[in-house]
């Protein structure tokens, strides 16, 4: 008795699987990354509702930062870094805003990196004159990609 084409398993349909699921998983990690992104966003938008000054390079890197995420040719670690660098500078600015602000930047960098962050919890309207897009990033996937998050 022979076998049929679709009862064969071959090492590539085999894959496909694996593939599909490393792909949602490095969907859901870049989705967290653009939240944390927003947090970050939302809470220089706090310092200039508290009528303190932002230092333009913090605005400059939201914006780097937004558009190595929107490129996909940056992978998770660099983002994960670039991210990380931006939150430990904003948290010496919020430092002088107050430490209420400072425990509600770090609560809601949480809740992205864990996924349970919604839209109501950051308003971000604040920084629409210094920020020209505020919206959450969006993920832009190549379509092949090696083990290590980059698009090859």
């Amino acid at each position: 008795m022979t076998a049929t084409l679709a009862e064969v398993s071959s090492p590539l349909a085999d894959s496909l699987p694996d593939e599909s699921r490393y792909r949602r998983e490095l969907e859901e990690m870049y989705s967290r990354f653009g939240w944390k992104w927003a947090v970050l966003a939302y809470s220089a938008a706090r310092v200039i509702a508290n009528g303190k000054e932002l230092p333009t390079d913090i605005v400059q890197d939201l914006t780097l930062a937004r558009a190595s995420m929107e490129s996909g040719c940056h992978s998770l670690c660099e983002v994960a870094a670039d991210l990380r660098d931006l939150e430990i500078r904003l948290f010496t600015v919020l430092l002088h805003v107050s430490e209420g602000e400072v425990h509600a930047m770090l609560e809601l960098i949480g809740k992205a990196m864990n996924g349970t962050i919604q839209e109501q919890d950051i308003d971000l309207s604040p920084l629409k004159p210094v920020l020209v897009d505020c919206a959450i990033p969006k993920l832009c996937l190549r379509s092949t990609f090696d083990r290590t998050d980059r698009a090859f």
